[in-house]
Formats: C-alpha cells, structure tokens, sequence
C-alpha cells in the first residue's frame, strides 16, 4: 500500500498516456507534447499552494474567483501602466488576498471550507466590480504574449516557469523550517501550537502561497486570452483540488507530494487532450474530471483508514 501510495499516480499517468496514445496517436506527437504542458502548468502552478494549503489541514475554495480577478487587474492595468508595473500590481495583490484569506481563518476562527467559500464569493464580486462585468481586452500590448506564447528553444515558457515554482516549493517543502512547520500543523493543530510553532504566521503564508501562486496561473491564462473577464476561473478550484489530492497530498493534512500533483495535473490534461482529440464534448470531460475527484477522495479516506489501523 505505501508503494502505492508513493508512485501510484506515476502508473497511473503513464497508463492513462498509454491506452489514449493507442485510441489517438497524435497525442505522442512533440508538439502536442509541449501544447499539453502549456495547458496544464495553470492547474500545475496554482497547485504549489494548494498543496501547501491541504498539507497544512486546510484548502482554498476562493482559488477560481481568484484567477479571475487576475485577468480583470492585468486587463486593466496594462493598458494604463504597462506589463511590468501591472505584474508588481498584481503580486501586491496576491498577497493582499492571501492576507486576507489567512486572517479571517486564524484570527475569526472560521473553518477554512466555510472562510474560503465566502470569500470565494467576495473575490467573483470585486473581479465583476473592478471591469463593471465587461471584458477588459489588451489585444494592442501583446508583449504579456511571452507567458503564453513564449518559448526557450523548443520549451514554451509556461512550462518553465511551472518547473521553476516546482524546484522552489520543493526545496521550501523538504528543506525550510516553513515547510517542517505546514507539515506540523497539519498533523496536529493543537500539537503544534505546544511546541512552540508559530501556527497563525505560518497558516498566512500558505494563504499567502496558495494566492501567489494563483496570480501567476491568472498571468498565463491573460496572456492566452488577451481578456480580463469576472467570469472566468469557474471550476478552476475543483480541477487544482483534484490534482492535489490525486496527486497524494492527504486530504487530513500533514503529508504533501509537490511532484505528485504536478503528475496529476498532467494526467488530468492528458485526459482532457486525448477526449478533445477523439472529439468527446466538454460535458462529458467535466463529468469525468467529477468522478476522477470521487476516486481520489475515496482512496485518500481509504489510505487515511489502512494508516489508522496499522498505528493502533
């Protein structure tokens, strides 16, 4: 079972690219290879803080009103300030809502599904609010095209900056005290505050992270459209959550896998790739995206039972 648990979705990867590379050939292609992981770094990076967040005993459901409300600042802001100004805007804006986020679940004391379904909300109406429910188009600054469109040789910038956060988060996960720390919390909110772990601080910064990260995922997904839209980013949340909890992150908090839901996210994009090819209609993938977070929660509830058992 801890085999399993361990490189599980590595097999299950690997098959799910196997059985659609032999309905569809065309998807083992190069380019759609790298169009793949273009596709899925937006899931993959907003996926960082959320796996941090579900680490740690919580999740944030206020992820897609958050993209959303990325498009709508930088569909906004460019065309007045320019790219670099509007991605500085943008950061300050991350970290003002993860603020946020964190305080009112550590200083409130609302549960985190309840906090984040509220705010989840909140951010929808600010991002509707600040483009008075239009389209904040940039089609005539094409330079934020570079996160998108962008590549280093054959590699599209997208998926470096994914790999990118993923060397970070890494080395932030296994070797910093923050990291020992989110881990903590999540085995034992109450275990950590005795010894001596700064739980509030700590809970900010993942908020913090989860928000970040966000942004960066909005900064893509703008450079893809050209548009700023309150709309957009509606199931963005299931699709991360999903990914992370496939991924291996335990849904109970204190056992996380970075590298996990990066392969998670890329399977989930391998599966929606390969039913595009073979022309299956977007309702039939999100049906299938629904029943995929099913399973994952039902083998996470099972491994946390199998873990309780064998420590009694």
């Amino acid at each position: 079972m801890r085999i399993w648990e361990r490189y599980g979705i590595y097999f299950l990867a690997l098959t799910t690219l196997l059985i659609f590379a032999i309905l569809t050939p065309n998807i083992l292609s190069q380019q759609n290879i790298l169009n793949l992981l273009s596709q899925v770094s937006m899931v993959a990076i907003a996926g960082v803080g959320m796996t941090f967040a579900i680490t740690a005993g919580g999740f944030d459901l206020s992820i897609g009103s958050q993209i959303a409300l990325a498009t709508c600042i930088l569909g906004l802001n460019i065309p007045k300030y320019g790219l670099i100004p509007s991605l500085g805007i943008l950061l300050v804006a991350g970290i003002l809502l993860g603020i946020f986020n964190g305080f009112i679940i550590t200083k409130l004391k609302i549960q985190t599904f309840v906090a984040t379904l509220a705010t989840m909300t909140i951010y929808r109406g600010l991002a509707l609010l600040y483009t008075q429910g239009h389209d904040a188009t940039i089609y005539n600054y094409l330079d934020i095209k570079i996160f998108s469109s962008g590549k280093v040789g054959i590699v599209p910038v997208p998926v470096l900056m994914m790999l990118g956060l993923y060397l970070i988060a890494t080395i932030i996960y296994r070797w910093t005290r923050f990291g020992v720390w989110v881990r903590g919390i999540g085995s034992g909110e109450e275990a950590a505050h005795i010894s001596g772990i700064p739980v509030n601080l700590v809970m900010m910064g993942v908020f913090v992270m989860t928000s970040v990260t966000t942004m960066i995922a909005g900064t893509i997904l703008t450079a893809q459209l050209l548009t700023g839209n309150g709309r957009l980013g509606q199931g963005f949340e299931l699709e991360v959550i999903t990914a992370t909890i496939l991924g291996g992150t335990a849904l109970t908090g204190g056992k996380g896998s970075l590298w996990g839901t990066l392969v998670a996210a890329i399977m989930l994009g391998i599966i929606k790739n390969g039913l595009n090819l073979l022309g299956v209609p977007d309702f039939y993938q999100r049906l299938v995206t629904g029943l995929i977070l099913i399973a994952a929660l039902s083998v996470n509830t099972l491994n946390a039972r199998l873990v309780k058992r064998s420590t009694k």
